[in-house]
């Protein structure tokens, strides 16, 4: 539980580190070609807000977010689904941040990008991680006001 007595009116908050530092590494992979009811599965066992999504060489291609999911539904015919692959309805190109990138720069890339999660990748463009909102909120620390 947070101390709210640590902070006073002489402390602020500032972001601190790397997103390595905080994001959740190995992250579950759906592949484009998977009917959305295994989506549907995988959403639910693990409350995801989203996740990346791979072609069939395992290559990053897109992401697949629960917003992406339930608006299917403001459709006028949602019965399509039913044969709906997650291809049909990923984000393309992938929300993505590098493996050194500063959290602050997470931070601004999920704002401006309008997700609750970047897919994290290393140099080669390999997937190495996630990163969510609540993974940046671990980065919070608390300074002394100098003045």
């Amino acid at each position: 539980m947070f101390d709210t007595e640590q902070q006073d009116e002489n402390t602020y908050p500032y972001l601190e580190g790397r997103v390595d530092d905080v994001m959740a590494t190995e992250p579950l992979i759906v592949v484009e070609d998977e009917p959305i009811q295994k989506l549907i599965e995988i959403f639910i066992e693990y409350q995801f807000c989203g996740m990346p999504v791979v072609n069939s060489k395992g290559n990053l291609v897109g992401v697949v977010r629960d917003s992406d999911l339930v608006s299917i539904f403001a459709r006028k015919e949602p019965a399509t689904v039913k044969s709906s692959k997650v291809k049909d309805i990923m984000h393309v190109p992938p929300f993505t941040i590098g493996l050194g990138d500063t959290v602050q720069k997470a931070v601004s890339k999920m704002f401006a990008d309008g997700t609750r999660f970047l897919v994290v990748i290393d140099k080669n463009k390999d997937i190495v991680g996630v990163v969510t909102r609540i993974d940046l909120v671990k980065a919070i620390r608390f300074r002394e006001d100098d003045n």
